[in-house]
Formats: structure tokens, sequence, C-alpha cells
């Protein structure tokens, strides 16, 4: 007989996955995973969404980009997530609704969100970005940018963000959204 594995026994060994993958790598992935978990765990509550599903989307919406396919990561990361799900023996109803939330999450990617669940993580995602403004700058003029040029990436990945956030999002990023708007008018 095949146990299922419940959320609450799945998610401390996802987190831990993560973890271990965020270690010795030059860009703060910890901090913005776990701001996207935290995020999608306060939305989810908010919005009635199904909190595991959200939680466990947060964990592994980026799993690939960390392992090196940055351009496609929406695609592989459900992927791997759901051999990861598997291999914990996790519902594929639940494993189905996971791979939603991370396929759906890129602001960049014309995606609908078909689920609260998937609203919620791409919301967080977004939302991380406004906890970790010296990351995104730092990683933006190390590719040797101008003052200007960077400028203006950082300020489209901002309105990008914005733009893919949910109404109860935005209210959380309102000031820090303006602010940083501010800081990089021309």
């Amino acid at each position: 007989m095949l146990l299922i594995m419940m959320a609450k026994d799945a998610i401390p060994r996802i987190r831990q996955i993560i973890l271990d993958l965020c270690k010795d790598k030059d860009w703060n992935w910890k901090g913005h995973i776990e701001s996207v978990v935290k995020y999608s765990k306060i939305l989810a509550k908010k919005t009635g969404a199904d909190e595991d599903i959200a939680e466990i989307a947060a964990w592994l919406h980026d799993i690939t980009r960390m392992t090196g396919d940055p351009e496609n990561h929406h695609i592989s990361s459900p992927i791997e997530a759901e051999m990861i799900l598997r291999e914990l023996h996790y519902p594929q109803d639940k494993i189905d609704k996971v791979k939603h939330c991370i396929n759906a999450h890129r602001g960049s990617k014309a995606i609908k969100r078909e689920t609260i669940e998937a609203e919620c993580v791409a919301s967080a995602d977004a939302l991380s970005h406004f906890d970790n403004f010296n990351d995104l700058a730092y990683w933006t003029y190390k590719k040797g940018l101008s003052a200007e040029e960077g400028r203006d990436v950082i300020m489209r990945k901002y309105e990008r963000c914005w733009k893919k956030m949910m109404p109860e999002a935005r209210k959380m990023a309102k000031k820090r959204y303006d602010a940083i708007r501010l800081l990089l008018e021309k």
C-alpha cells in the first residue's frame, strides 16, 4: 500500500532540499525563496487559498533557475517539482496544482493563472523583489550596465512585478513601490 504524504510532512523535506541548493550560490537565493514562501503563506491566508499548495509551490518555484535554467525555469521547475513530490508520495492532484503555480509565476511570460494559489505565488514572487532591492540592483549593475541602463532595467523589473501582483499584494508593496519609483525616476 502506497502511503500518501501529507503537506505537513513534505514541507520540511522540501525546505531542506531547497536550502541545500541555496548554499554556495552567488545570488541571495535563500533570501528570495524564503521571502516568496513568507508572502505566499500570508496571501493564501488572506484569500482563503490552499496554504499548503501555495507554500510548496513557493519553495519549488525557482528550483531549476538555481540549477542553471534561468530562461525556461517556469517550464523546467514544474517537472523537477513533480519528480520531488512523487518521491515524497505526494498526491497527484496536489502535484498538478503545485505545478500550475510554478508554471504561471513569471511576470515576463503571459501564462494565465487559473487558481488563487497561482495568483498568491506569482504575487509573492513579485513582493520578494521589494524585500531584496539591494540584491537586484547589485546583480543588475554587475552586468556592466551604465547608471542609466541599470536604472531602466531595474525600473522595468519593478513595473513587471507591480503588474503581476494581486490587489492584496499591491497593498502590501505600495509604499515601497512608490519609493522605488521616486528613487529611480529620471
